[in-house]
C-alpha cells in the first residue's frame, strides 16, 4: 500500500475537516519509505512506542496524539520531541495521527465508549459541539455500579479514577467526553446528565460539579482515550481490507501515572 493511498483512505474514514483549528492531524514524519506493509495503532508516540514499531517492523505509527502541536524551529536529540523524531527517521518509520476529528466522527471514540458502557440512545449533546456524548442506562443503576462498569470497559483499575457525588446516587443519563473535557461539565448539567465521564477534571471544576449536584467520574486523560488503538484498529482492518496491508494494536502501556 502507498502511502498516498493510506492518506486517502484515512481521509475519508476520519475527515481532515473535523478537526479543531488549533489540532494537527496528519502526518507527522512522512519518511522517504513509500510503501506501507504494516502500520501500528496506538495512542501516541513514546521511546517505547517506537521499539515496538522496530521490534514488529512496522512503516508508519498511526496516533491518537500528534506528535507536532506547535511549530518546530530544531530537531534536537537532547530534546524528547526531537528525539522521537530523529529515531523514526533514523528507522525510516512514518507517523500519522487522527486527534480531535477522530473524538468527534461517527464511530471515533466517543461513539465507541458510548457502545462499550451498553448505553441505549446514544446521541450528540443538543448543544452540539462535536465532542460530547450522552446515552441512558438501560437498567436502574447507581454511580458506585457505573464506576465499576467503567473500570471494566477501560480496562483501568478505578483506583485511578477520581470522583465528584454521592455513589449511592441513581444515575439515568450519563454524558462523556474522551480525553480533557472538564470544560463541558457545565453543559452536561444542561443536557440533564446525571453522570459526567471524562479526564483531566480541575478543582475548581469538581467544586462546580458538586455545587450542581452532578455525579463526575475522572477516568484520566489517557484512561479515557486509551480505548483509541482497539477501535481505530477495527475500523482500518475494514476500511484497508482490500490493501495488502497489516494493522496491529501497541500493546505498550504508556500510563505515566503507574
Amino acid at each position: 500500500m502507498k502511502k498516498r493511498e493510506f492518506a486517502k483512505v484515512m481521509e475519508a474514514v476520519c475527515p481532515p475537516e473535523l478537526a479543531e483549528a488549533w489540532d494537527n492531524s496528519g502526518f507527522q514524519v512522512n519518511c522517504e519509505k513509500d510503501e506501507i506493509e504494516r502500520v501500528l495503532v496506538a495512542l501516541e508516540v513514546t521511546s517505547e512506542v517506537i521499539a515496538e514499531a522496530v521490534e514488529r517492523q512496522a512503516d508508519l505509527i498511526l496516533t491518537h496524539h500528534p506528535l507536532i502541536f506547535g511549530g518546530i524551529k530544531n530537531i534536537d536529540y537532547s530534546d524528547v520531541t526531537g528525539k522521537y523524531i530523529c529515531e523514526l527517521l533514523k528507522n525510516n518509520i512514518s507517523v500519522y495521527s487522527c486527534h480531535t476529528n477522530f473524538d468527534k466522527m461517527e464511530g471515533g471514540n466517543n461513539d465507541y465508549i458510548g457502545r462499550i458502557l451498553d448505553l441505549e440512545n446514544v446521541r450528540n449533546f443538543n448543544k452540539d459541539n462535536g465532542f460530547c456524548r450522552k446515552g441512558d442506562t438501560p437498567f436502574e443503576t447507581t454511580f458506585r455500579e457505573m464506576i465499576y462498569q467503567v473500570s471494566e470497559a477501560f480496562q483501568i483499575d478505578a483506583k485511578y479514577f477520581s470522583t465528584v457525588g454521592d455513589e449511592t446516587s441513581y444515575i439515568n443519563c450519563v454524558g462523556w467526553c474522551s480525553g480533557s473535557g472538564s470544560e463541558f461539565i457545565k453543559t452536561a448539567t444542561d443536557e440533564g446528565c446525571d453522570l459526567y465521564i471524562t479526564g483531566d477534571v480541575k478543582y475548581h471544576d469538581a467544586m462546580f460539579a458538586a455545587e450542581k449536584g452532578i455525579c463526575v467520574l475522572d477516568a484520566g486523560h489517557f484512561g479515557s482515550e486509551k480505548i483509541f488503538a482497539e477501535n481505530m484498529a477495527d475500523i482500518l482492518r475494514y476500511e484497508m481490507k482490500d490493501y495488502d496491508v497489516e494493522i496491529i494494536e501497541s500493546i505498550i502501556d504508556i500510563n505515566p501515572f503507574i
